[in-house]
Formats: C-alpha cells, structure tokens, sequence
C-alpha cells in the first residue's frame, strides 16, 4: 500500500492565488519603471552560486542562514542577497561595462532562518545599485529620491526614509578613544529602537564602554531637531577629528542634494542612530520605515561599500 503525502507548502515560502499574484506582479511593475526612470540598467543572476563565490567575504550568522548543497563535484549554495551575485558579475564584465554602472534587479533571495512574521525564508529582493571606483555624494541623494518615488508609485502608507553616515559615527568614536570597540557599538546602537536606550546602556556596559562614555554615545545619537538644526548642532560638537569632519560634509551635501529634488522633509529626516552594522560599510547609510508600522522595522535599506 502506498502512502500518501499531503500537499503542503514549506513554512516561510509564499504562494498566491491568481488575483493576488496580479496584485503583486502590478507592484513590481511599478518599482521596476521607478528604478528605469533613473537611468538603472536590468540585470538577472543565477539562484545557484558556487559556494566559495558567495561566502567569499561572509561569515557569523550569514554562513549560519545560507541554503548549501552538494551536487556531484560541486559545492554550491543559494543566493542569500542580491549584492554579492552582482560584485561577482561585475568582477567578470567589468571590461564590458560602462561606469558608473547602474544596474537593478529584482529577484528571490533565500534564507535558513526561522519563519515569523514579516521574515521569510524564501523572498524577493529589490536592488538598485551604482559601481564605480569613485562616486559623488550626489549618487547617494539619488539613492533616496529612487526610494522616494518607488514608494510614491505604489500609494504606500507614510513612510520615512532616514539617513546618516558611518564616518560622522567612525570619526565620534575615535574622539571618544573605543575606535577599537567600533563595530560592537555600532551593532548595540543600529538597534537601539528595538532594545531601548535602558539596554542599550546596559549591552555598551558588557563591552566595557565606560559610563561617560555611554553618556556621551546616548546623547549624541539622540540629537533632535530639523535637518538644518542637526546639521547645526553636529558642527558646535567642535569635533577636531577628519572622519567625522569628512561625513559631516558628506551629511550636509547629501541633505542639500534630497532637498533641491524637491522629496518634501516629512519623508527623510537624519537619524545618527542608523548606523547598518557591518564594519565594512561607507558613507551614507539608509532605513526606511513606514510611520505608523515602525514595529515592522525597516523596509527600505542602503549603504555605501568602499
């Protein structure tokens, strides 16, 4: 007698019905025309990578989350992202590519971790990306306006895109003498919404950041105000160190550029909390979130890569 196996589909994957699936296929749609009026160029990848292609720079808990197999000789995995894909794809065409290159591609990713709600193991990424060995601060104003009209044309509940710049918080932390605690604060603070300021505290304590210290990260982080008032304020700090002074001015440019497209300041604002935990991130840095959902955390997010 044979068994019989129930149809299911695996937990974190999705399916829609067909008029959902319209739904959907019409939202893509829309992201996709909003990524061509800026000039961004189509690009598709394989789901299949070499193993040692894609966790060439990866480790912690990416290695940890990603689908690896082998396949005869092969070690293989799939794509967890849609950036690593790209960095080889330009490796290989670079001879072939004009740059600054634009590209966008929109495809699934996937990831070994557990389902909840709002994670999933299968689902699709959205990239816009610029490449070249040397990029102006405009690029990064551009980056926002892209998410700005992408989420206009989909009539989106309000949203906020936030912006900061990883060497103002580089810069603060080598006056503050914990460069060398860096990237553990900088992941304790890019979550600080989540956590709270009280364990905030109480994580830069474990580390051994002296409470002064802690004071002054506190205080800095949470600095309130307009653009203009930030921008002010960041400046009477008097913080005599060249990183800080570099972002500062890549802040203010990048600030200046979002406003002269004319994206109304309701939508962005600088946020010195978003810090986009990994070391080897540049520049400016952005989260989107949707006002009255913050909970869902960010749905929208960049960085600069040197």
């Amino acid at each position: 007698m044979s068994n019989k196996v129930k149809p299911r589909t695996l937990s974190g994957t999705m399916e829609l019905l067909p008029n959902d699936q319209i739904v959907f296929n019409q939202m893509v749609d829309k992201i996709r025309k909003a990524y061509e009026s800026f000039g961004f160029l189509p690009l598709d990848t394989p789901i299949i990578e070499l193993s040692e292609i894609l966790l060439a720079k990866a480790g912690g808990e990416t290695e940890k989350q990603i689908y690896r197999f082998n396949k005869g000789d092969n070690d293989l995995s799939l794509r967890f992202d849609l950036t690593v894909p790209f960095a080889k794809y330009v490796s290989i065409h670079q001879n072939e590519l004009a740059f600054p290159f634009k590209r966008y591609q929109i495809g699934k990713v996937y990831r070994g971790e557990r389902p909840q709600k709002c994670r999933f193991r299968e689902f699709y990424q959205c990239d816009v990306d610029v490449i070249s060995d040397k990029l102006d601060v405009i690029n990064d104003a551009e980056m926002v306006n892209v998410i700005y009209e992408a989420f206009q044309s989909l009539n989106l509940a309000k949203f906020t895109i936030c912006i900061n710049n990883r060497k103002i918080l580089n810069g603060f932390f080598e006056e503050l003498e914990i460069a060398d605690k860096k990237v553990e604060v900088l992941r304790i603070i890019d979550k600080v919404d989540k956590i709270g300021e009280e364990m905030m505290r109480k994580e830069l304590s474990e580390i051994e950041v002296a409470p002064e210290k802690i004071d002054k990260i506190c205080e800095f982080i949470l600095i309130s105000g307009t653009t203009l008032d930030k921008i002010a304020k960041l400046k009477d700090m008097k913080i005599e160190n060249e990183t800080f002074a570099e972002g500062l001015i890549e802040l203010e440019k990048v600030a200046k550029y979002v406003q002269e497209f004319g994206i109304p300041e309701e939508y962005f604002h600088i946020d010195l909390k978003i810090a986009r935990g990994l070391d080897y991130y540049t520049g400016t840095v952005y989260e989107t979130f949707f006002d009255a959902y913050r909970n869902l955390g960010s749905v929208c997010s960049g960085r600069k890569i040197r």
